[in-house]
């Protein structure tokens, strides 16, 4: 999930404006906070740690699944391999918060307006569901962990209490939070697959047009659906509690 391309995908300079007056008013939008150049910077640090811790957690996590349950030192292997699924949950956890209040107090630097294509409002989609979700499953998997059934099990890597105060055992012990924290790492893989692939075909459209920006407005205005992204982004995560809820 990269958010240095805020409203930047797909989002082409009005063809009648003349290019110095585009270039001004970027220029003026720079000036106004920080620069481009900068936001993106910071912002792909933080992105590609939250990207990779998060991806060797479910890794990790899926691996100690397929492990066999059994005593002796099988059951030390299991229990070593779930207790670093946790802490690199926990890890990735204390990047991301930070980053999600980073990206509401920052925000990127916006391009010329115009028309919105669809890729740019499908990216928008795709960025929300995976800022939801770099939240939501490590959250989910720390209750998991400390207040429900499996607390005692595999503890966290850290000299921390195991136990989060204030959250009812009879919450994190519900099915519904084992099923969304089991079931969400899908949604979290095919958001991730629509990112990259979205991210190639932008880097094969910039090779197309050059260096220069495009001047050509997408045939239809997507701008309405960039709008609805944050609550399209969240409502694929409701989906996923509400198909865990016992019927």
């Amino acid at each position: 999930m990269n958010p240095a391309s805020k409203e930047v995908p797909a989002i082409c300079p009005r063809a009648s404006e003349a290019p110095s007056n585009a270039a001004a008013r970027h220029a003026a939008g720079r000036s106004a906070g920080m620069s481009l150049v900068r936001y993106i910077l910071i912002a792909r640090v933080l992105h590609w740690v939250v990207a990779v811790l998060i991806i060797v957690t479910i890794g990790v996590g899926l691996y100690g699944d397929m492990m066999p349950y059994s005593a002796g030192a099988a059951s030390a292997r299991s229990t070593f391999v779930y207790a670093l699924h946790k802490t690199l949950g926990i890890a990735a956890l204390a990047v991301a918060l930070p980053f999600a209040v980073w990206l509401f107090l920052s925000p990127a630097p916006r391009k010329v307006g115009g028309r919105v294509g669809w890729p740019a409002a499908l990216w928008r989609i795709t960025y929300w569901g995976l800022f939801f979700g770099m939240l939501l499953q490590p959250v989910t998997g720390s209750l998991l962990h400390s207040n429900g059934p499996s607390w005692g099990f595999a503890p966290i890597l850290w000299p921390l209490p195991p136990r989060v105060p204030g959250i009812p055992d009879s919450f994190a012990s519900n099915p519904v939070v084992a099923a969304f924290h089991r079931d969400g790492w899908w949604l979290f893989a095919g958001l991730t697959i629509i990112h990259v692939l979205l991210y190639f075909r932008r880097r094969r459209d910039r090779k197309r047009r050059g260096t220069q920006p495009a001047r050509i407005q997408a045939e239809r205005d997507w701008g309405w659906l960039l709008r609805l992204s944050p609550a399209a982004g969240l409502a694929m995560w409701v989906i996923v509690a509400a198909m865990g809820w016992p019927g």
